[in-house]
């Protein structure tokens, strides 16, 4: 089971990896199908080796088993005829070959288990394919939400002008505006080349004058009241 549990790490690390990608996913969706039919199409052919293997191997038992079907048989008819040498070197060669018949067996087992993996693992990565092109909307609709989210975090979090955020800037802009507002009313007060101040200002400096005089004149008074 370990090539099955290997080929879905792959797999689904695969379509995570897309679905956080910042490619653009239009694009990058069939280099994903693609990828995932290159993965089934490597297990299809593990598969057909595998179960090329087994048939190797079942070859192989059944060749043995058939030799020694033959020399049981032998060692019988030899018996039977009173010939014990040829009884015995059958019952011999009989004991040496079923070693090898325990090999042989061993060695089909292990092909068998090749090709059960292989064919589970060529299932799960056919049917994750056909996952994906079944949903292919609803990924790619996927991946183009997280691509925008990663752009607005870089966006948000990222360095803006020295290396400070977006908002820093806007701050600095809002300052530049203020300045830029101020200088103008400056403008507009002073006039272009000594031009009248403003009705507005007038009025101002004459009510400053007129303050100014009631106090003098205050002063004055209690200046000559007490020289009186």
């Amino acid at each position: 089971m370990g090539l099955i549990a290997r080929l879905q790490r792959l797999t689904t690390s695969r379509i995570e990896t897309f679905l956080s990608s910042m490619e653009d996913p239009e694009t990058l969706f069939p280099q994903l199908v693609k990828e995932m039919e290159d993965q089934v199409r490597a297990a299809t052919e593990g598969e057909a080796k595998a179960m090329t293997s087994v048939k190797a191997a079942q070859r192989d038992v059944d060749q043995i088993a058939g030799k020694l079907e033959r020399l049981t048989k032998g060692a019988e008819l030899a018996m039977e005829r009173g010939d014990e040498a040829t009884a015995r070197e059958a019952v011999e060669t009989q004991i040496s070959m079923e070693s090898d018949q325990k090999q042989k067996a061993d060695i089909l087992a292990r092909c068998q288990t090749a090709l059960d993996d292989a064919r589970e693992a060529r299932k799960h990565i056919q049917e994750q394919l056909d996952e994906v092109r079944a949903k292919k909307n609803e990924i790619l609709a996927r991946a183009r939400t997280a691509k925008t989210r990663k752009k607005i975090e870089r966006t948000v979090h990222g360095p803006a002008q020295s290396s400070r955020s977006i908002l820093d800037a806007v701050a600095r802009l809002e300052s530049k505006v203020d300045e830029t507002e101020a200088e103008l009313e400056v403008q507009r007060e002073m006039g272009k080349g000594g031009a009248k101040p403003s009705l507005d200002k007038r009025l101002k400096e004459l009510e400053q004058s007129s303050e100014i005089e009631k106090r003098l004149a205050t002063l004055k008074k209690k200046a000559g009241g007490a020289g009186a």
